[in-house]
């Protein structure tokens, strides 16, 4: 009988030393990896990919303005007598909400149209800004050279904004 107590015990004292040993190994902390290099979690809205025409920069936006294909209906279409030929003279946007903001530069712009938002505009020509309220709709607004006035001057988008 004196051997299998000591048998037992053994065991016993096996399992306590395997399961202590588990333990500490679980609990142990390892020193965190260093991550000073890593760039901050902080949103700065630049725009996530470059621009399909050389002369048109996308700065920045909360996300809600995206470039899009134009042959796509229901979007906001910016004419330019700087964009090719080829693409209508247009570079096109989708809205994927009824709130959106988008900095950009689109040089000589002629007309912008929206048709399921309205649209605020600011654009500069000649030094002098100016923000225009474009209601949704296929007709648009013109501006710069497009403004048929004979004494338009060729206007930079600065900003859309959706407005409703």
């Amino acid at each position: 009988m004196a051997k299998h107590v000591s048998r037992w015990i053994a065991a016993g004292a096996v399992a306590v030393a395997t399961t202590l040993g588990a333990t500490a190994l679980a609990s142990a902390e390892g020193t965190p990896a260093d991550n000073s290099t890593a760039p901050p979690a902080v949103e700065d809205f630049t725009y996530p990919g470059p621009a399909p025409y050389s002369n048109v920069k996308l700065l920045r936006g909360d996300g809600h303005i995206l470039l899009s294909d134009c042959a796509v209906d229901d979007q906001i279409k910016v004419l330019s007598m700087d964009l090719p030929n080829e693409s209508g003279n247009q570079i096109c946007f989708r809205a994927a909400t009824n709130t959106g903001y988008l900095a950009l530069e689109v040089p000589n712009v002629i007309r912008i149209r929206t048709d399921d938002y309205a649209v605020s505009a600011k654009l500069t020509s000649e030094g002098v800004s100016q923000t225009i309220d474009i209601a949704k709709g296929p007709g648009g607004a013109s501006v710069g050279i497009g403004s048929g006035t004979g004494t338009g001057k060729p206007a930079a988008l600065l900003e859309l904004r959706i407005i409703g």
